[in-house]
């Protein structure tokens, strides 16, 4: 990168936390039309700017609720300047890298987030500046029919996102084979390849199919609905928030505790939240998810007396 490539790098990252500081947020769009650059360089600067309390969901970017870079006790030039340091010496081994998360907390989290705390979720590492995720994107802007190989297998697809599930990284596409939206781990991709041919995605809002996935196990053309008795030692916390965004509250029973329906697409979109609050939740329906659970439940009790 030359000198002057650093100093756009620089002036451009340095406007977009100004403008987020005091805007709150703004979309990927306008910011590539503003600093006359492609979405692609705006995604990368986000990926540059990470350790910042910044979120970005369905091409808008925003500070994190509660928080604001004029709260830091240094300028906001002083810690750009000190996170792009950081990023240029970030991978050089272990050792470094646990050195420099001790000092960015030390630096950073207590003046971004006073008197709030927020646990993120940790994101596989993903090298956005590969030749195999510049493909994807590539394909995904231009809607080229891809090919991608995956253990020794060839499948045809039309790229459309690329999605976290769990802080792990996916291609959310269609295999043409069957017509299906499915989920590619990109970890496991061998090869990528796009065609000239262009997909006809006119009546496709893939935003919209992706507020059903909530999984990588996600299974398009299947949806059934999933009932539990949630207790009254957990209900409150299901009434806070939405554990899945399908989540609705059928009814509140005298006793406290309150019936719960998920919409979802396989067992897997919500086996793992209901294991993890038992003893306190209760499979009402479908019949076959509730005996699964039980036997799971009973094959790893007989395990563990073993």
């Amino acid at each position: 990168m030359t000198d002057n490539q650093h100093d756009k790098l620089f002036s451009r990252t340095l406007l977009m936390l100004q403008k987020l500081s005091s805007e709150g947020s703004v979309s990927v769009a306008d910011l590539a039309s503003e600093y006359g650059v492609d979405k692609r360089t705006i995604y990368r600067d986000i990926k540059r700017l990470h350790f910042f309390p910044i979120e970005l969901e369905s091409g808008v970017v925003k500070i994190a609720n509660g928080f604001s870079l004029e709260n830091s006790k240094l300028q906001d030039t002083e810690l750009l300047i000190a996170e792009l340091a950081f990023n240029s010496i970030n991978g050089i081994d272990a050792n470094v890298d646990k050195h420099l998360q001790s000092i960015r907390s030390k630096l950073s989290y207590p003046t971004f987030f006073t008197p709030y705390n927020i646990k993120s979720e940790s994101f596989e590492d993903i090298d956005m500046d590969s030749e195999l995720l510049n493909k994807i994107e590539d394909a995904i802007i231009k809607r080229n029919l891809s090919k991608v190989k995956m253990n020794g297998l060839i499948s045809v697809l039309e790229p459309y996102k690329i999605v976290a599930f769990d802080g792990i990284w996916y291609l959310l596409a269609k295999d043409k084979e069957d017509e299906k939206i499915k989920t590619y781990l990109i970890a496991k991709i061998d090869d990528f390849s796009a065609t000239t041919t262009v997909y006809d995605d006119e009546y496709l809002n893939i935003d919209e199919v992706l507020q059903n996935v909530h999984t990588a196990w996600f299974e398009d053309g299947n949806s059934f609905e999933v009932e539990v008795k949630v207790k009254v030692e957990i209900a409150h916390f299901f009434k806070l928030k939405k554990h899945l965004s399908s989540q609705k509250i059928l009814k509140e029973n005298d006793d406290g505790s309150i019936h719960i329906s998920f919409n979802v697409s396989s067992d897997e979109d919500v086996d793992n939240l209901i294991k993890s609050w038992l003893p306190h939740i209760e499979v009402i329906k479908p019949e076959r998810f509730r005996k699964r659970i039980i036997s799971e439940l009973e094959i790893y009790l007989a395990e563990l007396k073993r």
